[in-house]
């Protein structure tokens, strides 16, 4: 549903008549983009669904009545083959007011906090959404049997860290759940091979990575950071490092790391209270940063903090798959 993410909050800002446009379930179509999603306002559709192979589909049924409900559009093989899709399918979508969603939904979205939307298949039940820490909205008095099966569900797949739409059954009907999981920026403070082995590694994985030694370009990141982003000091500079970590602590930023011994770690602490920041503010610092891996090298050891800032934005406490147990990536 990231797709339609920025003309849904457009809708909500101006206060309009519109409506959400979701996949909630689909057979066929091979690979497809789990981030599909659109808004219907004022007869112009904004966003993607199936590639925009079901755009004629969304806008003759938003033009046939009002309402909240579910609908089914079919692609041919051939017409996917045109559109470079692996092969055509169907899928079920679910047309929504954006009046009924839950009220919260417009600061999570803005806050690019991870959150689950919980909703029947077939359009009987709410919409409900779910953080890691709180629920919004209702499922409905028809699906309240499935309520905390379904919180369960939706915070396991928050817990993967990745944005997805999958179908659930309960017992009381077909739940889908959608994650938006904001992508990371990340910005690494500092210069030289561990730098760029950090950028590139977290661009491998989809973040937008910036490098730089500006202690005002850090500044200015920080204050428009969110939940999902993360901030990794290299620099052993108290005039660079100590203004920056001051300025993190002060935002929601989700991850901040700061590289030096343990030596630097005492020295930046101390710092820090003198800025007015107690030990459970300081303690948002990983620093060491990253994890215990061995890691020796600027390649070797860009794994090992990147490997941490994933594991925090997936609330893990890192651990060897071995030593576990249930579903590998759940």
């Amino acid at each position: 549903m990231d797709a339609a993410v920025t003309p849904l909050l457009d809708a909500l800002g101006r206060d309009r008549e519109a409506s959400l446009v979701r996949v909630v379930s689909l057979r066929g179509f091979g690979l497809r983009d789990a981030a599909d999603g659109a808004v219907v306002a004022d007869g112009v559709l904004h966003g993607s669904i199936l590639g925009g192979l079901a755009d004629a589909a969304i806008l003759d049924e938003t033009s046939n009545g009002e309402g909240r409900r579910a609908f089914r559009t079919s692609v041919t093989d051939r017409a996917a083959d045109a559109a470079g899709m692996v092969c055509g399918g169907s899928a079920n979508l679910l047309l929504t007011p954006i009046a009924e969603l839950p009220n919260e939904l417009a600061d999570l979205l803005r806050s690019a906090q991870p959150l689950a939307v919980v909703t029947a298949v077939d359009g009987s039940s709410g919409d409900l959404v779910v953080t890691r820490k709180n629920t919004f909205g209702t499922l409905g008095p028809e699906h309240a049997g499935d309520l905390e099966q379904a919180v369960d569900l939706a915070r396991s797949q928050l817990d993967a860290g990745t944005t997805a739409v999958v179908e659930h059954d309960l017992p009381h009907g077909t739940m889908v759940i959608s994650t938006i999981v904001p992508s990371t920026r990340c910005l690494v403070v500092g210069s030289g091979p561990m730098a760029e082995a950090i950028r590139a590694l977290g661009a491998l994985l989809g973040w937008d990575m910036t490098v730089a030694e500006s202690v005002e370009l850090a500044a200015d990141f920080v204050v428009g950071a969110g939940p999902a982003d993360a901030l990794a000091v290299l620099s052993h500079d108290a005039a660079v490092d100590v203004p920056i970590l001051d300025a993190a602590l002060r935002s929601p930023i989700g991850y901040i790391g700061g590289m030096g011994s343990r030596g630097t770690q005492t020295r930046r602490r101390a710092s820090l209270a003198e800025r007015g920041h107690d030990d459970n503010a300081v303690g948002r610092i990983h620093g060491p940063i990253g994890l215990d891996l061995g890691s020796r090298t600027p390649a070797e050891t860009s794994v090992a903090i990147v490997a941490e800032i994933l594991a925090h934005r997936s609330g893990r406490v890192p651990g060897r798959l071995t030593d576990g147990a249930g579903p590998i990536n759940g």
